[in-house]
């Protein structure tokens, strides 16, 4: 029994270094294609064509953690999956990747914010001192 805890401790412990690197990569793709939009008006700019509509504007940057957060907020007991989650954002004018939702919804459910019932994620409430439910999160904030 001790030698599957070991072994669970570590696999734990490999699966969050790669959920790490899947972020850290994720953000370099960002950035890559920040330089790759700049690049390619700057080669219209120069060819005399006008700059492509969609790079006129600056994508505004967002803390995918955060924007979940919000969205499990507003599902309340409904839930919701990363591909859920992606259309919400999409309606928002929010671009995120779905695997980076998954990588989120996955640490959360790890630290005991969020339940999965095999289907969606749900905030996990608590009863405050007062018989209110509340949940783990408010206002950007872990609680």
């Amino acid at each position: 029994m001790a030698r599957e805890t070991k072994n669970m401790k570590a696999l734990q412990s490999r699966l969050d270094i790669v959920r790490r690197e899947i972020d850290r990569i994720g953000r370099e793709m960002e950035k890559a294609r920040a330089q790759e939009a700049l690049l390619l008006d700057m080669m219209r700019e120069e060819s005399g064509k006008p700059p492509a509509e969609a790079s006129k504007v600056r994508a505004r940057r967002f803390n995918i953690k955060t924007t979940v957060l919000e969205l499990l907020e507003r599902t309340g007991d409904s839930g919701l999956n990363a591909a859920i989650a992606v259309d919400m954002a999409a309606t928002e004018g929010k671009a995120i990747e779905r695997g980076s939702v998954s990588s989120v919804l996955s640490r959360l459910k790890n630290d005991g914010v969020v339940q999965y019932d095999g289907n969606v994620y749900r905030l996990i409430q608590r009863r405050s001192d007062d018989g209110a439910v509340v949940h783990l999160r408010t206002s950007g904030v872990l609680q």
